[in-house]
């Protein structure tokens, strides 16, 4: 059709109260633990938003991702999983308490194929979850056919600018929550930590977690069993809690420790007190020894009750 010179295109527009805003609404999907979901100050992962989870190798993004994706489960949301590293261990997810068999999978060669099926995945999908994982992991297919010496400077920064200006209307509409995970490094020139995907990734997400182990290990007798790994709100669109940290307990080979974050504050907080190698709640002994208040904080009637007196 060939419009007259005068002629205009009329589009149809959607009016209406930002009170009655229909996007307003988010349900909210558990972490998991009890100390992560408190500093979000929403008790979780918003849907309709992109939440970014970003560290350093080995401080449980990938475990974080999975035990939301079994929250989500557990809440009868459709869950996708996109493994650009392809590194996803069906095992260990499990061990998570997430069911494989009802886990959708994108896992391709290059980053275009991933996010445009993310983007139809999206589309065709309500109330549901995206987890990434991770951006560090999408290889340009520019960048591909150029071998192994080739680089596409800002190759990986342009595709998540487009992805995340086509994906946030559609999270929005759907009432989708999308998870980034994220890699940290060491830029050269100014010698501070980096995240991968642009400025444009950092406008987009409305909440930050980053996690970065700290000086402490988790000892079962003369052996390593685990690190400590602090978790950290760096943005906050939806709640005040910037800043705020919590400190997890990340075990080899089983995730992070349940009760872990509520045992930590209880002993920064003096609810519970340490004499010599044993533990008291107030004048009553509760445990020798670490792995043995680890293992008191698995019961769920105990830690409610040490919740209760925080």
């Amino acid at each position: 059709m060939i419009l007259a010179q005068d002629e205009k295109v009329k589009y149809t527009y959607t009016h209406m109260k930002a009170s009655s805003n229909p996007y307003k609404s988010l349900t909210v999907i558990p972490t998991g633990y009890a100390g992560l979901d408190k500093i979000t100050g929403l008790g979780g992962i918003p849907t309709r938003k992109i939440t970014e989870i970003s560290g350093q190798f080995s401080v449980g993004k990938s475990t974080i991702a999975l035990s939301i994706v079994a929250r989500a489960q557990q809440m009868k949301m459709d869950t996708l999983y996109i493994d650009s590293e392809f590194s996803f261990d069906e095992k260990y997810a499990r061990v998570l308490g997430v069911d494989t068999d009802d886990l959708d999978l994108i896992c391709e060669r290059f980053a275009e194929a991933n996010l445009d099926a993310a983007e139809e995945w999206i589309e065709k999908h309500k109330k549901a979850l995206v987890v990434l994982d991770s951006i560090g992991g999408l290889l340009p297919r520019a960048e591909a056919e150029k071998g192994s010496d080739g680089k596409v400077i800002g190759g990986q920064a342009k595709l998540i600018a487009t992805f995340c200006r086509k994906i946030i209307p559609l999270l929005a509409i759907n009432n989708i929550a999308l998870v980034i995970l994220n890699h940290e490094f060491t830029d050269i020139m100014s010698g501070k930590l980096k995240t991968s995907g642009g400025a444009k990734l950092e406008y987009a997400k409305s909440l930050w977690i980053r996690l970065r182990k700290l000086n402490k290990r988790v000892m079962s007798g003369e052996n390593q069993v685990g690190d400590i790994i602090e978790a950290e709100i760096r943005k906050n669109k939806l709640a005040g809690t910037t800043k705020q940290s919590a400190e997890l307990t990340l075990l080899y080979g089983q995730g992070f420790l349940k009760g872990a974050d509520v045992m930590q504050e209880a002993i920064d907080k003096l609810v519970i007190t340490k004499q010599g190698q044993s533990y008291f709640l107030g004048s009553e002994k509760i445990a020798r020894g670490q792995a043995a208040l680890r293992d008191l904080f698995q019961d769920s009637a105990f830690k409610e009750k040490v919740q209760s007196l925080l």
